[in-house]
């Protein structure tokens, strides 16, 4: 019966977390995206910042994510869905792993994971970590880029039904109100 009872609280915590999401969406103070460091699928050193200019994309959202990190692995598919709902919006889904281990493996183990739409980066050398800062994982960055300047418009810290509708619902209310 305990067991039940703390089910029924868990699920009632998400379904609040989930409906309130989109509303918390407008009340984050933005940020400065920071310089970050990190590593491509090829292990290739690159500049996050130069990389989301380039892509010219008005909303980008960042997840940081490890191996090693239960939650962070199950809300992958979650992240993957909301990935291939926002790729008509051109909105890239960014899988940003926290391991230092061999990227052919971290990207092996995404996709086993249910990430194979997610575009994968590594930050081995913790560059986000420092300085955007994340102080535990999962957590996930929405960016906007207006005018060739970052800002982090939402951070959340833990994992989420990220292919929630409401949630889909108040990502793409940012990118129409960007």
């Amino acid at each position: 019966m305990r067991n039940i009872i703390t089910i029924l609280i868990f699920v009632k915590v998400l379904i609040f977390a989930n409906s309130t999401l989109s509303k918390e969406f407008s009340n984050f103070e933005e940020q400065i995206f920071p310089e970050v460091t990190i590593f491509d699928k090829n292990d290739k050193q690159i500049n996050l910042s130069s990389y989301l200019k380039s892509e010219n994309n008005k909303i980008t959202i960042l997840n940081f994510w490890a191996t090693w990190c239960p939650p962070c692995i199950d809300e992958l598919p979650s992240l993957n869905n909301l990935s291939k709902d926002l790729m008509a919006y051109n909105i890239d889904v960014l899988a940003v792993s926290m391991d230092r281990g061999n990227p052919s493996k971290l990207i092996e183990f995404l996709e086993k994971n249910g990430g194979k739409n997610l575009v994968f980066f590594q930050d081995k050398n913790w560059s986000a970590g420092k300085n955007i800062p994340i102080k535990g994982l999962p957590v996930t960055l929405i960016v906007k880029n207006k005018d060739n300047i970052l800002k982090i418009i939402y951070k959340h810290l833990g994992p989420l039904e990220w292919d929630h509708k409401d949630i889909k619902r108040g990502i793409l209310n940012l990118v129409n109100n960007s």
